[in-house]
Parts: structure tokens; C-alpha cells; sequence
């Protein structure tokens, strides 16, 4: 049996997301989002958790925290060290990377050929 997630340019595979597409593409992300946030075939329970979610984390990281740079640093200081280094602010970075990935996660409350159909629409389309 073949395994249809595998293959993600293929064209008219309903399936799940590819991660490393949604990180990469951020307009179509949002735009994946989105679409699913207006399809009536979703219930408003999943809508209302996915925002509330998302509203917590977005807020947990725009709230300054005070000495997560020292923490970092000192818990891992080669990464902190390479991060710095590239000017990439350390706290910021691992705060967006923890969003995107609760944010893919978080996609799991939709139904998941109602997700694979505007996935395959914004994504698979030629």
C-alpha cells in the first residue's frame, strides 16, 4: 500500500500538511488557517479552542520575560552562543519556534480531510 503523505507536490492527495511547507510559507500558512477558520463544515468548538490557543501563546511571547536571555545562556551556551552570534535574539527564537510548532500541533483539532482539502488547494495547486 502506498503511502500518499509522502509525496507532498503531488496533485490531488488529501492529506496532512507538510510541516516544513507551513514553516516555509507563512502567507499560505496563515492563508491555511484561515480557510479553515471560515469552512462551515467546522464546528465552533475547534475554531474557539485554535484562537484561544493561539491568543495565549501569542501573548506569552509578546510579554517581555525578564532573564530568559541569562537562563538560556547559561542552560545552553553553545546554542545561545550561535544564536547571538547571527544577531538572532535567543529568547525570541525559541518562543517562535515553540509557536510553530503548538501552532501546527494545535491544527490536529480540525477534521483532517477538511484540513488536507484547503492544504491541497493552497499548497498542491500547478
Amino acid at each position: 500500500m502506498s503511502n500518499a503523505f509522502a509525496d507532498s507536490t503531488h496533485v490531488g492527495t488529501t492529506g496532512k500538511p507538510n510541516p516544513f511547507a507551513l514553516l516555509f510559507h507563512i502567507g499560505k500558512t496563515s492563508a491555511l488557517v484561515g480557510s479553515v477558520l471560515q469552512d462551515g463544515r467546522v464546528s465552533w468548538l475547534p475554531k474557539t479552542v485554535f484562537l484561544t490557543c493561539i491568543s495565549a501563546l501569542l501573548a506569552a511571547i509578546i510579554l517581555p520575560e525578564l532573564g530568559i536571555d541569562t537562563g538560556i545562556f547559561f542552560a545552553l551556551p553553545g546554542v545561545g552562543a550561535v544564536l547571538d552570534a547571527l544577531g538572532l535574539p535567543v529568547d525570541a527564537t525559541f518562543d517562535w519556534v515553540a509557536f510553530t510548532v503548538a501552532a501546527f500541533n494545535l491544527l490536529r483539532l480540525f477534521p483532517t480531510e477538511i484540513v488536507g482539502e484547503h492544504y491541497d488547494r493552497l499548497f498542491r495547486r500547478r
